[in-house]
């Protein structure tokens, strides 16, 4: 399906950017959501702009900002097809040297931001009888490693929202469906946050810099093309309404293939429980 209508969050760099302006070569009409666009952001939203995309100021921690930018995507384009839940962020650090404050601000963007701007979007989608939420989660929902607990639990909680969105909204003719890449190379882990505690990092700090040289060794041994992701999504994008798979791996083949193995065993779970709770009428094809 070309010519959708399609906002995307977290426009401004990294898979956000991939995304919209590739869905834009492809002839679809993508409004780019990002903060700050007469501010830090305003090169971007110039760059945007001359690529042919249309730039909506959305910040994803404000209720009111994301329904203006509903508001201004539905007015300028009549309606509003797929919403791509891109904005978002990375603590990295032990979990015992996160404060709470610093755990709400991971959870504040990764997992209410989705929420609000589906929030939004959602009469709007429910009223057409159809339309697309794509979340962008991470691998890091299935399988957690050391020192990234807080952005590992804050993907499983968009996961599991994306789930009972899907379900709940699957009798409206609304997908919510999820894409969860492997670690690429984009600036989200540049623009990390670590802990602002410490002496709570302190003991930590041997094992934490040998895990960063692990990491980054093995990146650089195997390189990642970002777009990759970009172009699922545009797959998922261009794919008919009712078509959509409910989840989506794009990440080298062993860990594709060890993903996709979780996914479907949690599938069989779900069917069996939700079977036992006498439930199952109320979830959608899986």
């Amino acid at each position: 399906m070309t010519g959708q209508v399609v906002l995307v969050t977290g426009a401004s760099s990294g898979f956000g950017r991939l995304i919209a302006e590739t869905l834009a070569r492809r002839g679809h009409r993508v409004f780019a959501g990002l903060r700050e666009v007469r501010g830090r952001n305003e090169k971007a939203a110039a760059s945007l702009e001359g690529a042919g995309l249309q730039v909506v100021e959305l910040d994803v921690t404000d209720q009111d900002s994301a329904d203006r930018a509903v508001a201004a995507v539905v007015r300028a384009a009549g309606r509003l097809d797929v919403v791509v839940n891109n904005a978002g962020g990375i603590f990295v650090g032990p979990v015992e040297s996160f404060t709470a404050a610093e755990a709400q601000r991971q959870f504040d963007v990764n997992v209410l931001g989705a929420l609000r701007v589906n929030r939004a979007a959602l009469p709007h989608l429910r009223e057409q009888g159809s339309g697309a939420l794509i979340q962008i989660g991470s691998v890091a929902a299935r399988v957690t490693v050391p020192f990234s607990g807080l952005y590992a639990a804050s993907k499983a909680a968009l996961a599991a929202l994306t789930e009972a969105w899907h379900d709940e909204l699957a009798p409206f003719g609304v997908e919510s469906i999820i894409l969860d890449p492997a670690s690429y190379p984009t600036n989200i882990g540049v623009n990390a946050t670590m802990p602002a505690d410490h002496e709570r990092m302190a003991p930590y700090g041997t094992a934490f810099g040998g895990y960063v040289a692990a990491i980054t060794g093995h990146a650089g041994q195997t390189p990642a093309d970002a777009r990759e992701v970009s172009d699922a999504v545009v797959r998922l994008v261009e794919t008919p309404n009712g078509e959509r798979p409910r989840r989506t791996v794009v990440a080298p083949d062993a860990q594709h293939r060890a993903v996709a193995a979780f996914n479907r065993a949690a599938d069989a779970a779900a069917a069996a429980v939700t079977a036992e709770m006498g439930v199952a009428a109320f979830t959608a094809a899986r």
